[in-house]
C-alpha cells in the first residue's frame, strides 16, 4: 500500500518548483504568491490530532497548544464555569495582554529590556484567586 506521501510532492519540492517556474519566466511573481496562497493577516485558529493522538491547536501563539481530550474538556469546563474571566478580572492589573515585536522596537526595548521583570515573575509563587463569594 503506497503512503500518501509518495503521491504528493513535498512542501520544498512544490516550492522549487515554483522557483524554476519564475525563472523561466514560465508564471509570474503574482502568480507565485497566488500559488503559495500567502496570507496576510492574522490566522483563523484551526485544529489537528498528532500522531499521538492529541488535539493541537493553531492559530493561537506562535506554537501550538497541544492537549489530549480529557484535558480539553477540563479547560472548556473551566472557562464555561467562569472561573478564568473571574480570575483575569481580578488580576487585570498584573496581566500582560502580550506586545507586538513592532511594539517592542518603536519604545526601544531591546533583547535585555524586562529581563529583571521576567526573572521576577518567574520566582513569584504568589497565586491570587479571585472572590467568587460575591
Amino acid at each position: 500500500m503506497a503512503s500518501q506521501t509518495n503521491n504528493k510532492a513535498t512542501a520544498y519540492q512544490q516550492l522549487a518548483q515554483i522557483v524554476d517556474d519564475i525563472k523561466q519566466e514560465k508564471i509570474s511573481v503574482k502568480q507565485a504568491i497566488q500559488k503559495l496562497k500567502i496570507r496576510e493577516g492574522p490566522v483563523r485558529p484551526y485544529a489537528k490530532v498528532s500522531r499521538s493522538g492529541a488535539v493541537a491547536l493553531f492559530g493561537i501563539s506562535k506554537e501550538p497548544i497541544v492537549l489530549y481530550e480529557s484535558q480539553w474538556n477540563r479547560l472548556q469546563k473551566t472557562i464555561e464555569s467562569g472561573y478564568l474571566r473571574k480570575y483575569m478580572e481580578y488580576n487585570k492589573d498584573r496581566i500582560s495582554h502580550g506586545r507586538k515585536k513592532e511594539d517592542e522596537e518603536a519604545t526601544g526595548a531591546g533583547a535585555g529590556a524586562g529581563a529583571d521583570e521576567v526573572i521576577a515573575s518567574s520566582v513569584q509563587t504568589e497565586v491570587v484567586e479571585p472572590n467568587t463569594s460575591a
